[in-house]
């Protein structure tokens, strides 16, 4: 019986693949100019580095609200908001920010009710006194290039026509940079119930080329679930390689808003949540956190290859009907 049902669960992988291997052999939609400007007004030095609590801040949350709208992506909050409002104490006082939330409703009948989450934060550190000649940090990798990933998928989703199978849902974080405060006050005042999410799937740090080579990208949490598995399966159809030798990737696992949804809760010394995994071209290199990360030394064609790329694999995974579970004895399902 086993071995028949592993027939048919390879069967079905092969014709999700099929289905969806010729969708993006066509022109982009997301073009590398359009990232490009993006980028630039995201991480420009009249954003200031985008300090929590920051009026920068309320501004970009603002921008990435419209740009949610003109895509496509509904309000998933409350009275049709975007906009999530959270305050948390740093420093001895109290820093008032924003999550921008939205959706894309799925049209199959059978997992629509489920639902794929794309992250991204879009805060960064601010200014960095004393540096010279430059002390603000533009945050262009870490993390505007993450945060228009995710605009790009939304973007493509929408013009190409296509129909998630799953819901899906936008997340753009703040609070980040401070311990994940934006992804975990989501995870406890979710809109949705989190038992029924499929994975989460954050962005960061996708840029820079020169780190993997072109066409190339890597996951954290390899070692937790199988969803890199699943990944590696569409892949096989494409020219893009997921590569899973990048040390740093372990420990970046814990410290991006990915671990807001394997962590949702911990009994036992086993902790509840949803796969997850952050993806990205490059890591902590030398101008992560200071004045050089900078948008002008991205490639922007790799990225608009790796935006159409993804949102390929976001459509296939919102169809595909295998389960992706927890490899790590220390992880389950939230139930």
């Amino acid at each position: 019986m086993r071995k028949i049902y592993l027939l048919f669960s390879i069967i079905g992988i092969a014709f999700c693949l099929s289905a969806f291997s010729f969708l993006f052999d066509k022109p982009l939609v997301v073009k590398a100019d359009e990232l490009r400007s993006w980028i630039d007004y995201i991480s420009s030095d009249n954003m200031r580095g985008r300090a929590n609590g920051s009026a920068e801040m309320k501004k970009v949350a603002e921008w990435l609200s419209a740009k949610f709208k003109e895509f496509g992506v509904a309000p998933l909050l409350p009275k049709g908001n975007y906009i999530q409002e959270y305050s948390y104490t740093s420093r001895q006082r109290t820093v008032n920010e924003r999550n921008v939330i939205g959706m894309v409703v799925g049209t199959d009948p059978e997992l629509k009710g489920q639902y794929i989450i794309l992250s991204a934060h879009f805060d960064h550190i601010g200014i960095r006194k004393g540096s010279e000649p430059d002390s603000i940090c533009n945050g262009a990798d870490d993390n505007a290039a993450g945060t228009c990933t995710l605009l790009g998928i939304a973007k493509t989703i929408k013009e190409s026509g296509l129909q998630p199978g799953r819901t899906i849902i936008f997340a753009a974080f703040s609070g980040e940079e401070n311990g994940a405060k934006g992804s975990r006050y989501f995870v406890a005042n979710s809109p949705v119930l989190l038992k029924n999410a499929y994975v989460d799937i954050n962005f960061e740090m996708t840029g820079h080329s020169e780190y993997l080579g072109r066409n190339k990208y890597y996951m954290t949490g390899c070692k937790i679930s199988a969803l890199d598995e699943l990944i590696g399966e569409y892949n096989k159809k494409t020219d893009w390689q997921l590569v899973d030798t990048i040390a740093i990737a372990e420990n970046l696992f814990y410290t991006s808003d990915n671990i807001a949804f394997s962590k949702i809760s911990a009994s036992d010394n086993i902790s509840q949540g949803i796969p997850s995994g952050t993806f990205a071209t490059s890591a902590l290199a030398d101008y992560i956190h200071t004045p050089r990360d900078e948008g002008g030394l991205f490639d922007y064609d790799n990225m608009a290859e790796l935006v159409n790329h993804f949102s390929g694999l976001i459509i296939w995974l919102s169809k595909n009907k295998t389960d992706v579970n927890f490899t790590d004895p220390g992880y389950k399902r939230l139930r």
